[in-house]
């Protein structure tokens, strides 16, 4: 993905939020709930010793974002999923799960200037989708990071992020990056900002997945670009768009045989 341009605000921008109380740049609390669309695909391929071999992984939500006051840790938040649907499966199997008993349930937790959630009380996943995916992975890393003191005196800024999930396997992901002022842009006929973060993304896991012949260990790290429209006056992101492109190695443990691996994954999110 090409780096998009630094750009100063147009003075026409600086004027309309010229009103506006507190950080320019932060999360504010909502009147109604936030409802974003998520889309979220990813492929995994295996040189094995008789050919290629594709996992994919598609997850479709729609969730209802509130977020409410500070607290030491960040802004009080709730998410409500009104959609869920995941598929899981490659060259020998499929699993389509519908996430029927999770929607309506809420989960609670903090958003940090980072973009972060972190998830302080969750309902009970059904079981079959949580031999798959954890349903808040969709949603812990969904928002933009915001600039240090929530004011654009910065060119760029450091972005990084840490998740570990236990769906079926034990997997350990970081990010480590960069994220900049991009330039103005016209949302739906909102005025808005670019934010790109761009950097490294790292993912590691051991377990046993569905149709292995054994318990496997792989890792895989590669580019990692997201772009985010935020609309400064309301302190929302409107959308956002990210490509991930990254290879490594996995090993099948009690066959002590390695195999180059590669990934990619997109993901886009829209406020509806």
């Amino acid at each position: 993905m090409q780096r998009y341009a630094r750009l100063a605000f147009s003075a026409s921008l600086l004027v309309a939020c010229a009103g506006t109380s507190g950080p320019f740049y932060e999360f504010r609390p909502t009147d109604e709930p936030l409802r974003y669309e998520i889309s979220d695909q990813g492929a995994l391929t295996i040189d094995t010793p008789v050919g290629a071999q594709r996992s994919v992984d598609s997850t479709r939500a729609m969730i209802a974002l509130e977020v409410r006051g500070r607290t030491a840790e960040g802004r009080q938040t709730y998410v409500t999923f009104e959609a869920l649907d995941v598929w899981a499966g490659g060259d020998f199997n499929s699993t389509h799960i519908e996430g029927a008993e999770l929607i309506g349930q809420r989960y609670t937790g903090t958003l940090s200037e980072n973009g972060v959630i972190t998830v302080s009380d969750a309902p009970e996943i059904p079981s079959g989708l949580a031999e798959t995916a954890d349903p808040a992975e969709i949603f812990v890393d969904l928002l933009l990071p915001l600039p240090p003191g929530g004011v654009d005196a910065v060119e760029s800024w450091p972005h990084r992020r840490t998740t570990r999930s236990d769906a079926g396997m034990e997997i350990d992901a970081s990010y480590d990056g960069t994220a900049f002022f991009a330039g103005d842009t016209t949302w739906n006929g909102v005025s808005a900002r670019i934010v790109v973060s761009e950097g490294l993304s790292t993912v590691s896991g051991r377990g046993m997945p569905a149709g292995a012949p054994g318990e496997v260990e792989f890792t895989f790290s590669g580019r990692s670009v997201t772009r985010y429209v935020w609309d400064p006056q309301r302190g929302v992101m409107l959308a956002a768009s990210s490509r991930t492109d990254a290879e490594g190695d996995l090993e099948v443990i009690d066959m002590q045989m390695t195999m180059p691996i590669t990934y990619e994954g997109v993901r886009t999110v829209w406020l509806r």
